[in-house]
């Protein structure tokens, strides 16, 4: 019903029959921060060419590590609204979000309606096939890398649209159109990936960090363990012992790393299985900034994978390995 309320608005407003609120004032030129790329891609493609949209967590650093600047707390309090996942994602945001301040609009994309929340896994194996969930899964803490979703995607690009109307009722229906556009994207996007990665289904991964929950669920994905939990922990000998002993049993086939992880922990994991080597990175860490990010991460996302399946030789792109 709302999809048919907003085309038929569309309808009137695209012949003239009705303005939109405010339409003869001047347009606001509206102060927009994102506080991660994929997030930023998302808002990027919804806002087009109207108002100012700043990237908070800039390089290749990580938003759970990320401190703040004078200078990033000033924007952050000139802006008109902060797109951002979570206080327990982006933990940086947590001081300033703790007072009240009337002039920005805060906005936390797994907070929102709709938005699909898997728990968080607590065990770094969860090879057993029956009721892996309930056993390994903490249902008071959230996986919160939602963006990996394409249908949180696209429910993160209606409350972008949202919002961005809102707040900016002269440019409603640029918001609008470029917002379906988006979600018609994210929709081929993701039978594109779905199409690639079917044949890898029942091909057991190992995962560096777990960070990748929820393309795995998206896709059809099994991975049967993870070398970290958290990206800052350091895995013990026991674990690398029993992780390797996973690999065999189970044939694993990939071992998934992310940037910045070195593979010879991988290499022992994969000792004695056909298992290959491969990075993905969820963040986009190292890719241009702007609408394209969201799809060009998913897109090498999934061919990371693929080419994940064949073994080489790990270490001939590091020299100095002896």
């Amino acid at each position: 019903m709302l999809n048919f309320t907003r085309g038929f608005l569309l309808l009137l407003w695209t012949t003239g029959l009705i303005l939109a609120p405010g339409l003869s004032a001047e347009a606001k030129t509206l102060k927009v921060i994102a506080t991660i790329k994929p997030l930023y891609s998302l808002v990027a493609s919804v806002m087009g060419d109207k108002g100012d949209l700043q990237l908070l967590v800039k390089g290749g650093l990580d938003p759970h590590i990320y401190r703040l600047k004078p200078s990033n707390i000033r924007q952050i309090h000139d802006s008109d609204v902060v797109f951002y996942i979570d206080p327990d994602m982006e933990t940086f945001l947590k001081r300033i979000f703790k007072r009240s301040y009337g002039n920005f609009m805060a906005v936390p994309m797994a907070q929102q309606k709709n938005i699909h929340l898997i728990p968080y896994r607590t065990s770094k194996i969860w090879y057993m096939d029956a009721d892996a969930d309930a056993a390994h899964a903490d249902e008071d803490a959230r996986d919160l890398h939602i963006w990996l979703d394409p249908a949180n995607a696209r429910r993160m690009v209606q409350v972008i649209e949202e919002v961005l109307s809102n707040l900016d009722p002269y440019n409603r229906l640029t918001y609008i159109q470029n917002a379906q556009k988006t979600i018609a994207r994210l929709y081929t996007l993701e039978e594109e990936i779905r199409e690639q990665l079917r044949p890898l289904r029942d091909k057991p991964m190992i995962v560096y960090h777990d960070a990748f929950q929820y393309f795995e669920r998206s896709f059809g994905l099994k991975s049967v363990g993870a070398i970290l939990l958290k990206s800052d922990h350091t895995p013990s000998v026991k674990h690398i012992k029993i992780l390797k002993k996973l690999a065999a049993k189970k044939k694993v086939t990939c071992v998934l790393g992310m940037p910045g992880a070195h593979p010879r922990i991988a290499t022992v994991v994969m000792s004695g299985t056909n298992a290959g080597f491969g990075i993905v990175d969820p963040l986009g860490l190292y890719l241009e900034k702007g609408p394209e990010l969201y799809f060009d991460m998913m897109r090498e996302m999934a061919k990371a994978v693929v080419d994940c399946q064949d073994k080489y030789n790990l270490f001939e792109d590091f020299p100095g390995k002896d």
